[in-house]
């Protein structure tokens, strides 16, 4: 029932974009019409087939490899999706579990974690995530890293806001003083 009110509110063009998306990246094997990263130089900068030149059996073109655009599109969707949702999960994780530790013990703990908040949010993602990568190598792990590493700010504040007014809550005061 809350799943139904949940995809309510998200519109339908939006979520058919991302359902289409994530499609794509579970099908692309059976989706693509071709290799995404074979090449045939014969077939190499092929318009798309609406322009003079084009043909059906490569309906977004090649590329300047001969490589078809289509088949690459779909199974760079792999990609993405990848990278989003596992991003999102590792910021998730990072950002809810030092929240609830800064909300919970609150203090020079919360000083803290709050600081280190406030230092992520004055620095630029893209410097933050181009530095990174240039310490640690470009690979798909290596971003999924940073995107965790850089984006779990805005979850630790809401998690440490919602975890401090819950420990102030009259049921927590009673669950305490009965023990």
């Amino acid at each position: 029932l809350k799943l139904r009110k949940l995809f309510r509110r998200i519109p339908k063009g939006a979520a058919s974009i991302i359902l289409i998306l994530v499609l794509c990246a579970v099908f692309s094997p059976w989706l693509a019409p071709h290799n995404p990263i074979e090449q045939d130089l014969g077939a190499a900068l092929k318009p798309p087939f609406w322009q003079e030149g084009g043909t059906m059996g490569y309906l977004l073109g090649t590329d300047n490899l001969g490589r078809d655009i289509l088949s690459r599109l779909i199974y760079g969707a792999r990609i993405s999706v990848i990278v989003g949702f596992v991003g999102v999960l590792l910021a998730g994780a990072v950002g809810t579990l030092l929240g609830i530790i800064a909300g919970y013990f609150g203090g020079k703990i919360d000083a803290v974690i709050m600081r280190l908040t406030d230092i992520m949010l004055s620095l630029p993602f893209i410097l933050v995530g181009i530095a990174i990568i240039g310490a640690i190598g470009p690979s798909l792990t290596n971003v999924v890293i940073v995107l965790g590493i850089t984006q779990w700010v805005g979850y630790t504040r809401i998690i440490r806001f919602e975890a401090m007014s819950l420990s102030k809550s009259e049921f927590i005061e009673m669950a305490i003083i009965s023990g």
